[in-house]
């Protein structure tokens, strides 16, 4: 049998369908690991994902790809961290859907400052669930820490976690393109951005002290547990649930609530909507749901 050049595997590639029953394997396995669910209108999409990491593999065909996912040899690399992060959509910005950051600040922050002890320090804690590459938990860092410079007794704890290694290497590194900047108010621009040291680029890097302030983790919000102990004040969790079937919201919510202090609050992407579901979280604004004290 002829051994293909590179250009031959790669021109294959682009050339050779998913066939229905390769695609029915691919969408249970992302739905059993990760509580996505692609549709079969979605079929192009993810040929064309699969497609960077065959080119990569110099893997000609979808089923030499399946037989890499599924039944690699033990000495072989992992392929599902890849897989999924081929997979996943990472859309966000800074401030995104602002009106959230607004009802953080103006009226979560403020409650949780005149409940608690005036004399001794309390920590905020606030995970944002799904953080893609960042722009999220720095939005809420530069909240956090304009609140905090403005009440010396006020201490926050970020936690930010993605399904996606790949995302969690950039959010990690805070560094952006300087048109990414653009919906951020000049006076937090310059406060918490600095010129990054790449060399003949014009991107931005989130301030060290900033960078700090954040614990980034990979977890499956799919997963049995989180690594989360102490209760939290609020999660972020928005525009993940949306490619999530209607079982998996209800795990996913029951399970976010059970780490949600009495009083706490969930913050869910505007088209998110949490009617139907079980759940004994009460809607108290657009997309922003709170957890009974009793």
């Amino acid at each position: 049998m002829p051994k293909h050049t590179k250009a031959e595997i790669i021109e294959s590639i682009y050339t050779v369908k998913l066939s229905p029953e390769l695609f029915d394997r691919f969408t249970q396995f992302i739905q059993q690991r990760c509580g996505i669910r692609i549709t079969p209108s979605k079929k192009n999409m993810l040929e064309g994902r699969l497609r960077k990491r065959m080119r990569a593999l110099l893997l000609p065909t979808f089923e030499d790809y399946a037989r890499c996912l599924f039944h690699r040899k033990k000495s072989a690399p992992d392929e599902t961290a890849f897989f999924l992060d081929a997979i996943t959509t990472n859309k966000t910005e800074f401030f995104r859907e602002a009106a959230h950051f607004d009802y953080l600040c103006d009226t979560i922050l403020p409650k949780f400052i005149k409940r608690e002890d005036r004399h001794r320090t309390h920590t905020f804690r606030i995970w944002s669930a799904g953080c893609s590459s960042g722009e999220e938990p720095y939005s809420l860092a530069m909240i956090l820490n304009e609140f905090a410079e403005k009440n010396p007794l006020f201490s926050y704890a970020i936690l930010a976690t993605d399904l996606s290694t790949r995302e969690l290497v950039t959010a990690k590194a805070g560094e952006y393109n300087k048109s990414q900047l653009d919906d951020i108010e000049t006076e937090y621009r310059s406060k918490y951005f600095t010129t990054a040291r790449t060399e003949g680029s014009d991107r931005r890097q989130v301030i060290a002290a900033l960078r700090r302030s954040i614990t980034f983790k990979h977890v499956n919000l799919m997963a049995p547990a989180f690594p989360i102990r102490k209760p939290l004040q609020a999660v972020f969790c928005r525009n993940v649930m949306m490619y999530f079937d209607r079982s998996a919201r209800t795990q996913l919510v029951s399970r976010l609530a059970e780490k949600i202090e009495p009083g706490g609050y969930l913050f869910t992407g505007h088209s998110e909507s949490l009617a139907g579901l079980n759940t004994n979280l009460q809607l108290v604004a657009n997309a922003v749901y709170q957890k009974p004290r009793t």
